[in-house]
């Protein structure tokens, strides 16, 4: 048999095997996938299919079988993990894993191994195909480099038999994209109905080179939008109302401002701690304001006890979002001031490109930050690097499993013991044991059930006793009256049955967070005030140069939460897998950027609406996504 042929039904063989594990085994929360993927099936059962018939086009044309061989058992290899690793992960950080992770310090690192063995079924599974993989592409390249060679005339058929199926496949999934077919279609003949929900790039499997290419080539032609008047007033439905005011030039940079020209709060520069917590949900953390202070005591203490906090007090937000799932985006949203948006990942280029981070405003302060968690990893590196420079420490690495939240504040207490009492400093952690699945907190500290929701309540309880320790470190530091804690989530996380109401396709990234504004400085707070208006990681930037003294222009797209209430009637707004979500005091809305459904929800139910506000308020979020689109991959956001 041709050897072409004989390898290209090999692969095809070992690509279905793996669909069907991929298909069959739960995620880490036992969800089924067939569910979560649905109407993204056809698009990667074509994608994965037709790569491997072009590829096997390319190398026939060439003439390479051994390299073919090769090329196939290190591609699958890769994307075995990459399909236990969306698996367990529940997200993925940017197209594949290769994308993602190909990067040593973070194909070491213990984080990312510990991805892979998310149950022992699975992770035997997998192993054995990665041996297929690797054991077919050896024994063929020994048997072929041994066997008795005769004069064989090239048969050009091959290749372009190959080439022309693979291209059909590929290109099946981006003609239905691009001809906006969406919904249930029925295919003719057969008449069968089939969900059609076509991404491009994200919830795909393997994603070859061809498709990223193709991906990208696509984007970088329909991101460039035309900034009109009518695109500006949308985006200006959800800025402070001196945001178009004081824009230097609304024309080239509708989403950078001068310095806001509001009071501000604070008289003097404050210490900042920012506490971002893995995680934190705001609708379970709203429990504790009707008597479950069980969940995070500590929180609760710094929100409520007079005595600790010296008459001082601070901001409980019931209503406040994320800017989007996962940390990436969070972490972009609340550094940068202004949404995360799908397909367009920052912070993976953003040392090169013209936007400013908060801290990069905080020159008169010493910063420091602790992360428990790979900054590669989180796709977080280059905000690091930029905002804190070598001033950024990782903890050792705990020798017993679930302790890293307790090395993380370990380090943390030193970092802060460093700092002076007599200036201004800036001190940032994360936390990573409420990440899930919820298994992070030490088999001595609770019990780690079946149920998600204990287990996911066990892990905030762990992270705060650590946080308690900061507490108390804290409150006998001479500068404590002068320093303000930030404790909000990087996002919402699903857990139970209620997340999973969110209609797709926003999915996952459900994005109730906890936030809360503390200090025992009577000037800023006196008592704890729940605050009932919208606030968003978008107002964090805003809030922080208040505290810092800094008056500069910007491009934060928040309120500064010390001083500015958002009006009822505006939402906070984020994109996330093309659709949109807009937070209000009492509701939200979502849906696609590209279809026409509109859902409405309140405390988690979800029901299609068609009214003309909602209308309005859809139209406005798809107008406000052209104006970053067009201003993320242009480079405007600042001059």
């Amino acid at each position: 048999m041709n050897p072409f042929i004989l390898i290209t039904i090999f692969a095809l063989i070992l690509q279905s095997i793996m669909l069907a594990v991929f298909y069959t085994l739960p995620d880490s929360l036992g969800l089924s996938l067939t569910e979560m993927f649905s109407g993204k099936t056809i698009w990667q059962i074509s994608m994965a299919y037709g790569a491997i018939l072009v590829v096997s086009s390319i190398f026939a044309f060439l003439k390479k079988p051994r390299l073919l061989a090769l090329f196939f058992a290190f591609y699958f290899v890769l994307a075995i993990v990459d399909y236990e690793v969306f698996r367990f992960s529940h997200q993925r950080l940017s197209y594949s894993f290769l994308r993602t992770y190909f990067h040593f310090s973070n194909i070491t690192d213990s984080t990312t191994i510990l991805l892979l063995g998310a149950d022992l079924k699975g992770t035997v599974l997998w192993l054995l195909l990665m041996f297929a993989s690797v054991a077919g592409g050896i024994l063929f390249i020994i048997f072929y480099s041994f066997r008795k060679k005769k004069n064989v005339k090239s048969n050009i058929k091959v290749p372009v038999f190959l080439g022309i199926f693979g291209l059909i496949l590929s290109v099946i999934p981006l003609v239905l994209f691009l001809s906006g077919t969406r919904g249930i279609k029925t295919i003719p003949v057969i008449d069968v109905p089939v969900d059609m929900r076509f991404t491009l790039g994200k919830h795909t499997l393997t994603a070859p080179i061809l498709h990223i290419a193709a991906v990208e080539t696509f984007e970088n032609i329909r991101d460039h939008y035309k900034i009109t008047e009518e695109l500006v007033d949308d985006l200006d439905a959800f800025l402070p109302p001196d945001f178009p005011e004081n824009r230097p030039n609304a024309k080239e940079y509708p989403a950078f401002r001068a310095a806001p020209s509001h009071e501000y709060k604070a008289k003097t520069p404050y210490n900042i701690v920012f506490v971002f917590g893995e995680s934190y949900k705001g609708r379970i953390f709203n429990q504790m304001l009707h008597g479950d202070t069980t969940l995070a005591p500590n929180v609760w203490k710094l929100a409520s006890d007079r005595t600790f906090m010296e008459g001082g007090g601070g901001l409980w937000f019931k209503n406040a979002f994320s800017g989007g799932y996962p940390t990436v985006r969070g972490t972009m949203a609340t550094y940068l001031g202004f949404p995360s948006h799908p397909n367009r990942d920052v912070p993976s280029f953003y040392a090169s490109n013209h936007f400013t981070g908060f801290p990069e405003f905080l020159t008169h302060y010493i910063k420091t930050y602790m992360t428990v968690s790979n900054p590669v990893f989180d796709h977080t590196l280059p905000f690091v690097e930029k905002y804190y420079g070598k001033n950024w420490r990782l903890p050792e690495k705990a020798q017993v499993q679930g302790t890293d939240d307790s090395l993380g504040m370990d380090l943390t207490l030193r970092l802060l013991s460093e700092l002076p009492t007599d200036s201004s400093w800036f001190l940032a952690y994360n936390t990573i044991t409420p990440h899930i699945p919820f298994y992070g907190y030490p088999d001595a500290f609770a019990p780690k059930p079946s149920d998600a929701m204990e287990r996911y309540r066990n892990a905030v309880r762990y992270t705060d006793t650590q946080f308690g320790r900061l507490l108390s470190a804290l409150a006998v530091r001479p500068d404590f009256k002068r320093t303000v804690i930030i404790v909000l989530g990087d996002h919402d996380t699903p857990v139970d049955s209620i997340d999973y109401a969110v209609p797709q396709p926003i999915g996952l990234s459900a994005s109730q967070i906890f936030m809360g504004i503390f200090s025992a400085d009577t000037n800023l707070f006196k008592g704890l005030e729940i605050r009932e208006d919208v606030a968003s990681q978008l107002d964090i930037a805003p809030t922080v140069l208040d505290l810092a003294q800094v008056r500069t222009a910007n491009h934060f797209w928040g309120y500064d939460l010390l001083t500015e209430k958002r009006p009822a009637e505006q939402p906070a707004l984020f994109f996330s897998e093309n659709a949109y979500y807009l937070g209000f005091r009492d509701s939200v809305l979502t849906g696609g950027l590209k279809n026409e459904e509109i859902y409405k929800g309140k405390n988690g139910q979800f029901t299609p609406v068609s009214d003309s506000l909602s209308v309005l308020w859809k139209n406005r979020a798809i107008g406000a996504s052209k104006v970053l689109r067009s201003l993320l991959r242009s480079d405007k956001m600042q001059p």
